[in-house]
């Protein structure tokens, strides 16, 4: 677990293989550290991740920015990773930035563990 400010990160190891980080509170400057700590750790491991952002309640830039890092370093690593956020408070910032084009973005963990484990078949 991290825990920053209001920002709460519980990490789970799916049967399928599949880290899942759950974010709950706000994603501010206070809380981006942990995120980026958060972030570090699942790239430095190696294995498909997720980042399920449905219980965060505010999402400012340092957020944004941890996000963008993650996907640039997981591109870099070739490493297969997936945001999960439906609700107004972050997909809007997404849509604003131009960010939802860019990162790998999911309506629920179902669907967005399902297209990672089709990735991995059709790939690996």
């Amino acid at each position: 677990m991290y825990q920053a400010h209001e920002l709460r990160i519980d990490i789970a190891d799916r049967p399928d293989g599949i880290r899942l980080a759950r974010l709950s509170g706000e994603l501010d400057l206070g809380a981006a550290p942990a995120l980026r700590r958060c972030l570090n750790d699942c790239l430095d491991h190696g294995r498909t991740f997720v980042v399920d952002m449905e219980a965060v309640t505010f999402l400012g830039s340092a957020g944004l920015q941890a996000l963008v890092d993650a996907d640039e370093t997981a591109t870099h690593r070739e490493l297969r990773w997936a945001l999960v956020a439906s609700h107004r408070t972050i997909v809007r910032p997404l849509q604003i930035t131009g960010l939802h084009e860019q990162l790998p973005l999911y309506p629920s963990v179902t669907v967005a563990a399902r297209h990672l484990s089709e990735t991995t078949s059709i790939t690996g």
